[in-house]
């Protein structure tokens, strides 16, 4: 008999607010950017460093989607089914994506001169891999070329965590284990991007690739492992503890985030950082994001004002249109600027700021209800339907 069998996970229900905090940041700091409102002051360097928002969307994928694999090493129960994981990884991302990528290349005036080699490596995620600028209107997308490469390499990488290497077969969570090859691997990534940041010209694209942006992945792995161990095995533990004092943790990461914000972590343009920038970077923000989301993965689940807000609708339904709003918005506030008549890096920040986000929200809105909702119902389709019901725990949040 399954001595887990009456196993029941805890929820997370302020992480969907996570993801609308960081889309938002995302379209303001885009919006800083083209009208110059990154070159005023402290408050523009605040704005420079909003692609912190890529961080927040990289801990919550690697927290989320490793999760499953180690709570089922835990629970003793089969790994997931990676071909029905990739499947709904697909459902998710491409639908929408191809749409913006089809109406950016052939509306956007910029993108006019682009051939069938740019429509391939666009529509293929391989556009980051070439030694060419990105697209107008689809610029930010190299983040998310980025997270596709670690959709396909987690079920491997949690393969890989988990496996037991003496003898036996199956997979087992052993936290140490997990624990080391993630600091190795964060290790690594900064070096990566160090090493690659002094790299000039269109090449410079190494530095966007997953190795570089891993140590941001691996703090949400770390915590899905202990989370799934903890969630089997209820114990006292150093993060349990600390995700009790979420304001204590927020004070610490916008302490940290402040120095981020300072020319210790680069150049707030595009001109390339050198390795003695963009290695501090990536470790500042890996920390500021490890800190702002260990209270809402640790802890209680709703205690307290904030996590109270943080799961109230607003927030949960701006969280579940995010993915449209990161997709849509550079189309926007290309449009913005066009409509209005603004130039580039001519100021009028609140103005292309305020319309972008109030048109893109509609737009994702509508995009979200009304076509990529609907999509995922095709999850369980035959030949993708899900083959693991083993490893699913009743009342367990596996997903």
């Amino acid at each position: 008999m399954d001595r887990h069998a009456d196993f029941q996970d805890r929820t997370f229900p302020t992480l969907n607010a996570v993801r609308a905090i960081g889309a938002i940041m995302v379209v303001l700091t885009h919006s800083a950017f083209n009208t110059g409102q990154i070159n005023q002051g402290w408050t523009g360097a605040a704005l420079a460093r909003l692609d912190f928002g890529v961080t927040l969307f990289f801990v919550l994928s690697g927290f989320l989607l490793s999760r499953p694999w180690f709570l089922t090493a835990a629970l003793g129960r089969p790994a997931p089914s990676s071909r029905h994981y990739l499947w709904k990884r697909a459902l998710r991302i491409l639908p929408l994506y191809w749409v913006v990528v089809v109406v950016a290349l052939a509306f956007d005036p910029a993108n006019d001169q682009m051939d069938w080699r740019d429509w391939l490596a666009n529509l293929t995620f391989t556009q980051l891999y070439r030694a060419d600028l990105l697209p107008s209107s689809l610029t930010q997308m190299w983040s998310l070329c980025t997270e596709v490469a670690f959709y396909v390499v987690l079920p491997l990488l949690c393969w890989l965590l988990t496996k037991q290497w003496r003898g036996e077969r199956g997979h087992r969570l052993h936290l140490p284990t997990v624990l080391t090859w993630s600091v190795v691997l964060f290790v690594l990534g900064v070096a990566w991007q160090a090493w690659v940041a002094q790299i000039p010209g269109n090449e410079g694209h190494y530095a966007q690739w997953l190795p570089g942006y891993l140590p941001w992945f691996l703090v949400g792995v770390w915590f899905a492992a202990v989370s799934a161990s903890l969630a089997v095995d209820p114990r006292d533990h150093v993060l349990e503890r600390l995700g009790h004092d979420l304001v204590g943790c927020w004070i610490l990461a916008t302490a940290v985030f402040a120095i981020a914000c300072s020319p210790l972590a680069g150049p707030r343009t595009l001109l390339t950082p050198g390795g003695w920038e963009a290695g501090p970077k990536v470790v500042l923000y890996a920390i500021a994001g490890a800190l702002y989301v260990l209270p809402l993965v640790f802890g209680p689940v709703r205690e307290g004002w904030v996590r109270t807000q943080l799961s109230g609708p607003v927030l949960f339904w701006l969280g579940e249109i995010s993915y449209g709003v990161f997709a849509i918005h550079m189309l926007v506030l290309n449009a913005v600027f066009s409509v209005l008549d603004i130039g580039i890096f001519t100021g009028r920040f609140l103005t292309v700021a305020g319309t972008t986000l109030g048109v893109t929200i509609v737009i994702a809105t509508a995009s979200y209800y009304l076509y990529e909702r609907p999509i995922m119902r095709w999850k369980n389709l035959r030949f993708f339907a899900r083959m693991d019901a083993e490893s699913r725990p009743e009342r367990a949040t596996v997903h």
